[in-house]
């Protein structure tokens, strides 16, 4: 996220990811860290990964935006929306 000097935001990024395991989960809260809006695509991850481990990175995902205030949500059976702030909220 770009700042100017007197601290408000002149660009917001949004990036599109790629979730294919979960070692992609520290890229992922990186970027959200940093301000950018992700569409995070799942098909890939969501078809080879079990149940468990499945539930396990949404409830990071979850909190991850929880606690930098931002949001998630779906669009469509494999894409993830995840924002990095209290600014930006998903309805």
């Amino acid at each position: 996220m770009a700042t100017n000097t007197n601290n408000s935001r002149s660009h917001i990024y949004i990036s599109q990811r790629q979730l294919t395991d979960q070692k992609d989960l520290s890229q992922i809260e990186n970027d959200l860290r940093g301000g950018q809006i992700l569409f995070l695509k799942t098909s890939q991850y969501f078809e080879q990964t079990e149940v468990i481990k499945l539930k396990t990175t949404i409830d990071f995902l979850k909190k991850t935006c929880a606690n930098l205030g931002g949001s998630i949500g779906r669009i469509g059976s494999d894409l993830l929306v995840l924002t990095p702030n209290e600014k930006i909220k998903l309805y």
